[in-house]
């Protein structure tokens, strides 16, 4: 009796439920391990919804687990055949895996579909060409090669040079990992500057996430203006040469490269508050600090009428990127 009962899962009220929601907070934090088992769980208890389905093959995908995620992504297709994150894993999974006669012919299965979008289009007609031209090639590209490095790299100076070298590539084939290096919270965000302005000068016309400093927004890099991104930055930087030069030229200058760094490295995000004077009174005594200048917060703060409080805030969002610059 007892050994009948030995393996049997007990069925509590909502088990399925309480499964799938422990597996999506583990997926949210990344843990595919976690979110898998709690998935796999809720699947075997009979849940076999769509939702569950895509967090298995996510998870899958994450896990290298490579052969499991293509069929259980081709399946999604299947039923879901205009949904184009789902086809743009699917294919970048092929890709990832060297499997470019199956990439070329979900590619023109896809081309097929007038529901596709113009960008889309075009995006996948650049990865039909560099299939055909790789099924010839028995070796994975080196851009491929760059961006999983780029991806997986914890040395903040190597992705920074690896993303230099993407400067001579053809970058269409690995646009699904660089889009996916932006929107990561954990990666630099000077480096995420780079690549961004990569894509911009590689024209890349379709929307990319850009995650900085617990903020999000989506961009297409063809249609950035980077002067008009950072029109306050230049703004301010020429209230402070009003300000600061005339009394001390070295001051100026140091605040200035303060400046200069933290607006490169927030980009495409403007400054908040957009409150020029905390932000100048914040600069002056960063850049006192900087050149060993003893000078008290309220004389700062009163000199461009702010509060000290407003000044600590915006003191502290530079320290924090100061210390990004210097690796």
């Amino acid at each position: 009796m007892g050994n009948e009962k030995k393996g049997k899962i007990i069925m509590f009220p909502q088990t399925k439920e309480r499964l799938i929601e422990e597996a999506f907070m583990a997926l949210e934090a990344k843990r595919y391990k976690e979110a898998f088992r709690f998935l796999r769980a809720a699947e075997q208890l009979g849940d076999s919804s769509f939702p569950v389905r895509l967090g298995l093959a996510v998870c899958c995908y994450e896990l290298g687990e490579h052969d499991e995620a293509e069929w259980r992504l081709a399946a999604l297709l299947e039923e879901q055949p205009d949904n184009s994150e789902l086809l743009q894993m699917y294919i970048a999974l092929l890709l990832q895996t060297n499997r470019y006669s199956e990439a070329e012919a979900a590619i023109r299965a896809a081309l097929q579909r007038p529901s596709l979008s113009v960008s889309l289009r075009g995006q996948l007609r650049q990865l039909l060409r560099f299939s055909e031209k790789m099924s010839a090639r028995p070796l994975p590209p080196a851009e491929w090669k760059q961006a999983k490095r780029l991806l997986e790299s914890g040395d903040i100076a190597e992705q920074m040079q690896l993303i230099k070298q993407l400067e001579k590539e053809e970058i269409s084939p690995v646009l699904p990992l660089l889009k996916q290096y932006l929107r990561e919270p954990d990666k630099s965000p000077m480096a995420k500057t780079m690549l961004l302005r990569l894509l911009t000068v590689k024209r890349v016309d379709e929307a990319v996430t850009v995650e900085k400093f617990g903020r999000r927004i989506d961009v297409v890099p063809s249609a950035l203006n980077e002067q008009t991104e950072t029109e306050f930055a230049s703004m301010l930087l020429r209230l402070l040469e009003q300000r600061l030069s005339a009394d001390s030229p070295s001051l100026y200058e140091t605040a200035a490269e303060i400046w200069l760094r933290y607006a490169y490295i927030l980009y495409p995000f403007p400054p908040e508050p957009a409150n020029a004077e905390a932000w100048m009174a914040a600069l002056h005594w960063m850049a006192s600090r900087f050149q060993g200048i003893d000078v008290e917060t309220n004389d700062v703060a009163a000199r461009y009428g702010v509060t000290e409080a407003e000044m600590a805030e915006l003191c502290k969002k530079l320290h924090e990127v100061e210390k990004l610059s210097f690796f």
